[in-house]
């Protein structure tokens, strides 16, 4: 972690030198001496990245060196800090006697620096990398580009647990006469969830149940987001409308849903019984219908239901294990096997193997960390660091934590800031890609290469990530060649939180009370934390000395917004608030982080944000922001969601904005959008509209002629007739034009002919009773949603439409007679859900129906009831 610090901090003080030529004089002597003195010790530290050495004096030696990183960071960020509007003659002088300041504290702070570095490098002189006996395990990043292919992100390497798998489906489907939660239970990398999503994803228990929902439980359960996620999935409910439900209103809600439905809720990872007792009010005790658990303690399985079955994942034999390190560790279709596998190389892996106990995660792991190694020699010096590693750390059954220390020492020093970053978010998160490359570029955490954009660097980062087996893949991009969500396994978290305490990366800090629940104060160089605030009227208490060094601060709050008693986070780049009740004391806090890159803030109440003071912002999220002025905020890329107003009068000057979500827009924001998308945001690829006006034809004419506009999304907004173009680069539409009787014109003959098209959903978007998707439209179309089609009664669909497709989603069309004949040449599609549609429509698509012989094909057929 040293050498990534100074990695980042070496070249920001190449472009500090290249940037800010007039403000450095009389003390850019000392800056240039500083960056070469720490090119020197970024050099030494490659060169020791990868020789393991653990001696505890070298361990105190490396983290000198980075806490002097930090100082350097904090002198650049602080003689950087922008300032605020300046709009007379006596504020202006009195910026230029702080710029005197400044460059006098600068000058101060670089004496102290060089006064460590000397001490440092008479300490350096005692080591020697070439009397460093430990082996070098080398890294081959060529190797792990063979394995690009390999399916990480499905769980389809499943051995060992087909008896239970069965076992389990049989108990699902069971016909009982008494609602059932079923469990999963076992240590962590056991395979609870890899089983529970072979039984869930199975196509036989899709069709047995009426309703379904899958939701992840971590080890502090935010009980509202829980509730809101199944309402979601069982109620098909938009994020809109659970997003302002209070816990009671969505108990009763998800009750009256399943209320006489036939259902099934997997609960992942749910920790106590408390948690349990919270949410069993949203389920109706209806036999048939069934809960399934994974849990690593069997008392709380046993707590919400005695009688029912619990599954405990067994074990791999050694052959199950070999065959699935071989999975992991050898590419597949590899045409000369023979360069990576030998007699001796499967001894040794045997060996390794055994050492993990048949427990898959280490396995897997394993797998990971061996896919870049071919000779045998190297496998030895893996298998020779597993047994070190265990023994330090005094647990030489702990096979798992020395597997997984060792697949992170092992990586290749930029990718360690990355890694150590996933564990701020919380458990069982599913990490959006974007999201937390743009969060690192924020902390200058990416290094740029040439001939890729800084974006593209931080996912290729992320792929090393995944195939080394160190994250799991969650979602992928609509095209599939991109991952679109990633995820860690709790042990994986809690690696990453155990190394960020250590390096004084980050701190995870969980406040029920005021007080932290660690026995030891956090650092006084803390450069970030992730905060959960339960208990409602507590103030958060941020020690004085601490503040200043953050950069990055999650708070995870279940309900009012605390108190922050100490507000200065003047060098803070990235905030993210999640749930909360937004208090004036926060706002007062808010405006005064002039460092900010990164926002993102959804809970209760609006947020208000001013140009003047925050135009460092690259990227903001939220739930309703209102903007005073934008004119400063020329570096945003990302604006989503704001209310509309005035302030877009300054749309033209953000011409790096590349996602924008406008709230509330009427007819008269309507027009300064239309002259902003009409004569600039050149750069926009995603926009989102939320309106209660009808939308003017000006504004929709402007929105079709953005071609490089890849994502349009259009809701609750009114129009006289449907749109008769749009642009063309569109991979995804979703259109909701609040249903008008005026909606008579077909809108398939339009929408077809946008060749890149990937995913369309249409709500409320056609009054007609005939619809019709001609043969060689929606060339590329692999995910199709209608919804609100009240009137529609007949659907063709001709040979040689929407050949790709494959999932289709129709919802609430209740005079749709049947489903279009077509489908029978619908050859990919995988998934047909029907939702909210009369009992005679499902009953024609159910085997023996009358549309049975159109739609066997398909795999997996799901119904939900009204």
């Amino acid at each position: 972690m040293a050498e990534a610090v100074i990695s980042a901090v070496v070249e920001r003080l190449a472009n500090l030198l290249i940037g800010e030529v007039i403000f450095l004089k009389g003390v850019r002597a000392e800056f240039e001496r500083l960056q070469k003195e720490l090119v020197s010790i970024q050099g030494f530290l490659k060169t020791v990245d990868s020789i393991h050495n653990q001696d505890p004096s070298f361990r105190i030696w490396v983290a000198d060196v980075r806490d002097v990183a930090y100082d350097v960071e904090d002198i650049i960020d602080n003689f950087l800090l922008p300032e605020e509007g300046i709009n007379n003659f006596f504020k202006r002088c009195a910026r230029k006697l702080r710029n005197i300041f400044k460059l006098h504290r600068s000058g101060v702070d670089l004496k102290e620096i060089f006064s460590k570095l000397d001490d440092i490098s008479e300490r350096r002189k005692r080591y020697d990398t070439t009397n460093v006996r430990e082996r070098t395990i080398s890294s081959n990043t060529s190797e792990l580009l063979l394995r690009r292919s390999y399916p990480h992100q499905r769980d389809d390497d499943i051995i060992g647990l087909e008896v239970q798998k069965n076992r389990l489906m049989a108990e699902l489907s069971k016909e009982e006469d008494r609602f059932c939660v079923v469990s999963i239970y076992g240590m962590g990398g056991s395979g609870k969830t890899t089983l529970a999503k072979e039984v869930y994803n199975h196509q036989n228990i899709k069709s047995h149940f009426d309703s379904y929902a899958w939701t992840s439980i971590s080890q502090q359960m935010n009980a509202r987001a829980v509730l809101q996620e199944i309402l979601r999935k069982v109620g098909n409910t938009p994020s809109l409308e659970t997003g302002s439900m209070q816990e009671v209103e969505l108990v009763e809600k998800i009750h009256a849903i399943l209320e006489g439905k036939r259902y099934l809720v997997v609960l992942d990872d749910i920790w106590n019984t408390k948690d349990w007792d919270v949410l069993e009010p949203a389920f109706p005790k209806r036999k048939g219908s069934k809960i399934m658990f994974t849990t690593r303690n069997k008392e709380v399985a046993e707590h919400a239901d005695r009688w029912s079955y619990h599954c405990e994942p067994r074990s791999l034999t050694d052959d199950e294990a070999w065959e699935l390190l071989c999975k992991k560790a050898f590419p597949p279709n590899v045409a000369d096997s023979r360069c990576f596998f030998s007699s001796d190389k499967e001894k040794c892996g045997r060996a390794m193997v055994k050492k993990c106990g048949g427990l898959p995660l280490a396995i897997v792991v394993l797998g990971g960390l061996l896919a870049s190694k071919r000779s045998l020699d190297e496998w030895e010096t893996v298998s020779k660091q597993i047994e070190t590693i265990g023994m330090r750390n005094g647990k030489d059954d702990d096979v798992v934590l020395s597997i997984l220390s060792l697949s992170y020492i092992e990586l290749p020093y930029h990718l360690k800031p990355l890694f150590l970053y996933l564990g701020l978010f919380p458990e069982d998160s599913n990490i959006p890609v974007k999201k937390v490359v743009h969060m690192l570029i924020a902390e200058n955490l990416i290094i740029g290469q040439d001939g890729e954009t800084i974006e593209e660097v931080g996912r290729h980062y992320l792929d090393e990530l995944i195939h080394r087996c160190m994250v799991q893949i969650g979602q992928k991009s609509l095209g599939g060649e991109r991952v679109k969500t990633c995820r860690l396994h709790d042990k994986m978290r809690d690696l990453c939180i155990d190394i960020g305490k250590k390096e004084n990366f980050f701190e995870v800090i969980s406040h029920q009370s005021s007080k932290p629940s660690s026995s030891s104060a956090p650092c006084s160089k803390l450069r970030r934390c992730s905060i959960y605030i339960e208990e409602i009227g507590k103030e958060y208490v941020f020690p004085k000395h601490i503040t200043p060094c953050l950069r990055t601060v999650f708070f995870n709050v279940n309900r009012l917004f605390p108190n922050i008693v100490y507000k200065d986070f003047k060098l803070l780049k990235v905030l993210e608030i999640q749930g909360g009740v937004y208090s004036e004391e926060f706002y007062e806090v808010l405006m005064k982080l002039r460092n900010l890159r990164y926002l993102r803030v959804y809970g209760d109440g609006v947020i208000k944000l001013k140009s003047n003071v925050m135009h460092q912002l690259r990227h903001v999220y939220g739930g309703q922001i209102t903007l005073s002025k934008i004119d400063k905020m020329t570096g945003l890329q990302t604006l989503s969601y704001v209310n509309a107003g005035p302030w877009m009068t300054d749309l033209l000057k953000l011409t790096n904005l590349e996602k924008l979500g406008i709230r509330v827009l009427h007819e008269n924001t309507s027009r300064l959008l239309t002259i902003a998308i009409g004569g600039g945001l050149d750069k926009l690829r995603s926009l989102t509209v939320l309106g209660n006006d009808e939308l003017s034809s000006d504004l929709l004419e402007a929105i079709s002629m953005k071609h490089r506009l890849q994502k349009l999304s259009l809701n609750l907004i009114k129009v006289n007739k449907f749109p008769s173009q749009f642009p063309s680069n569109l991979i995804k539409l979703s259109l909701d034009l609040g249903f008008s009787e005026n909606l008579l014109e077909d809108p398939m003959p339009t929408l077809e002919k946008l060749l890149h098209l990937l995913s369309l959903e249409l709500r409320y978007s056609y009054y007609g009773k005939q619809m019709v998707c001609s043969a060689k439209g929606f060339p590329k179309l692999k995910h199709l949603k209608i919804c609100y089609f009240h009137p529609l009664e007949e659907w063709t669909v001709e040979k040689g439409a929407m050949t790709c497709l494959t999932t289709c989603e129709i919802c609430y069309c209740e005079k749709l007679k049947m489903v279009p004949q077509g489908f029978r040449f619908l050859t990919r599609l995988q998934e047909l859900k029907i939702n909210g549609m009369p009992k005679s429509f499902e009953e024609r698509v159910k085997e023996g129906g009358e549309d049975w012989e159109t739609v066997k094909h398909i795999p997996s057929i799901t119904t939900v009831k009204n």
